[in-house]
């Protein structure tokens, strides 16, 4: 198989962990990893590595890829709030693209042994969501202070937290006050 974004490379199979093959290109560093290969490789192997505690650098692709097992287009799904950072998957193949140094980067996360929860709507859901959540959070603080935002964000957690929430925001809105 050629490399998805080098013309003219072949991915050389490679380990990319002990006991998880994967096939590389010599000159991008990228890596194509079968999910079945994946799974058998975490079920097999109860010592994952140990993320590492140096700082990962990685590569983001931002163009489309094919796969180079059937030429579909890949989807790219992002890996979380920490990283705005792409894992490409083909759909069909099940078979995911590492840009150089993305491998190092999930361990880095803890992520390399969720790979297949990144692909999931659900995973993807949670990020949005949270993206959602920081820009409000963002947007407030710009507006309020950091001081006055933190007590605010602190008055939330316990607002949320009380049984009878719903009479003390109507409390807190009356004008009468």
């Amino acid at each position: 198989m050629n490399c998805p974004q080098c013309k003219g490379y072949t991915l050389e199979p490679t380990e990319i962990e002990p006991g998880l093959v994967a096939g590389s290109c010599c000159k991008c560093k990228g890596s194509l990893l079968s999910l079945m290969n994946y799974r058998f490789w975490v079920d097999r192997y109860d010592t994952v590595n140990k993320p590492t505690q140096e700082l990962a650098v990685a590569q983001d692709n931002q163009k489309a890829l094919s796969c180079p097992k059937c030429s579909r287009l890949m989807t790219k799904f992002k890996v979380g709030n920490e990283t705005p950072h792409r894992i490409d998957l083909c759909t069909g193949c099940d078979e995911a693209w590492f840009d150089e140094g993305e491998w190092s980067l999930l361990k880095q996360l803890d992520l390399h042994d969720k790979l297949p929860k990144i692909f999931t709507e659900a995973w993807q859901r949670n990020i949005r969501v949270k993206r959602q959540q920081d820009f409000v959070n963002q947007k407030y603080q710009a507006l309020l202070g950091a001081d006055d935002f933190e007590r605010l964000a602190t008055f939330k957690k316990w607002l949320d937290e009380q049984p009878h929430k719903e009479d003390i925001k109507q409390y807190l809105i009356n004008k009468q006050n």
